[in-house]
């Protein structure tokens, strides 16, 4: 009889449908269960950085804000003004990089948060009667309401140049979509940086490099072809697709994105908590 090696019999426990739909359901009654302290924990996280400013909380919405329009200045007006697009783009070159740009904003600022969820709330990591499941999920959310208003900011525009589609329907499906993935991400970074403490500066280096790795300031035709595989071996390229067929080209130019972030989204949560379960006795040893 033939063993079975332990990469495949991990690989087959870490793909296990029935035990990743498990933590999917785990991970929703907690997110239920837990809303009021989750409230509390985002409204404490983004109110004390700011608390003594004098624009007070408006700064948590002012800087994405700012941020956003340096990059349409540069990469939309300047550098797109500069450039040949062909007759066949459907609309103009900045409300193509909004479409992109701010989700990646997001994800972005998910992952980095993320990744200090535990390490930023030792105190509470060592209560023993803490659910601390809701420290990656508070820290997911607290870094996207921030990026709310230039999501729309990116609407508003595409409405004002191009007009809307029917597509823009199925956004409240996509942003749960992208609240799963990057909260698995969360959950899995988290988890690792309590035992690896430079896992947050790791994300902040290849989160600034990915960004250039992604159809984001660029059509993907005008990478070299020899570079072009590096866009598809992006996970994340595909979560950029299918916001762009939503807020920018109105139809399913890339289906198989879809059906890929799907993918993503669904394993990634499964697998980002299990991995947090897994770890989650040593936690306070290593805070």
């Amino acid at each position: 009889m033939s063993r079975i090696s332990p990469a495949t019999r991990w690989m087959r426990i870490g793909l296990s449908p029935s035990r990743n739909s498990q933590a999917l359901w785990t991970t929703f009654n907690q997110i239920l269960r837990y809303r009021e302290l989750l409230g509390e924990l985002v409204d404490r996280d983004l109110n004390a950085s700011h608390a003594r400013h004098g624009l007070g909380t408006w700064w948590i919405y002012v800087h994405p804000l700012i941020v956003v329009g340096t990059y349409l200045l540069i990469f939309g007006f300047v550098l797109g003004s500069r450039l040949s697009i062909t007759g066949d783009f459907p609309g103009d070159f900045p409300a193509y990089i909004m479409a992109g740009l701010v989700p990646w904003l997001i994800t972005q600022a998910a992952l980095v948060r993320g990744a200090g969820a535990l390490v930023g709330s030792a105190n509470l990591v060592k209560q023993v009667v803490f659910p601390i499941e809701v420290l990656p999920v508070a820290a997911t959310i607290s870094s996207t309401i921030p990026y709310l208003p230039a999501l729309g900011l990116a609407i508003l525009y595409k409405a004002y140049v191009g007009g809307l589609s029917w597509m823009l329907l199925l956004l409240p499906l996509l942003l749960a979509l992208h609240a799963m993935l990057a909260i698995g991400f969360s959950f899995a970074l988290s988890a690792i940086t309590a035992f690896f403490r430079d896992m947050r500066e790791v994300v902040t280096v290849f989160t600034s490099i990915a960004m250039y790795l992604m159809p984001l300031v660029y059509l993907p035709d005008w990478m070299p072809g020899a570079l072009r595989p590096l866009i598809y071996a992006n996970p994340l390229s595909y979560l950029i697709w299918v916001y762009q067929d939503v807020l920018f080209f109105g139809s399913f130019r890339h289906p198989y994105a879809w059906a890929i972030l799907l993918l993503m989204a669904l394993l990634g949560l499964g697998l980002g908590y299990r991995t947090f379960e897994r770890l989650k006795p040593y936690y306070g040893n290593v805070l």
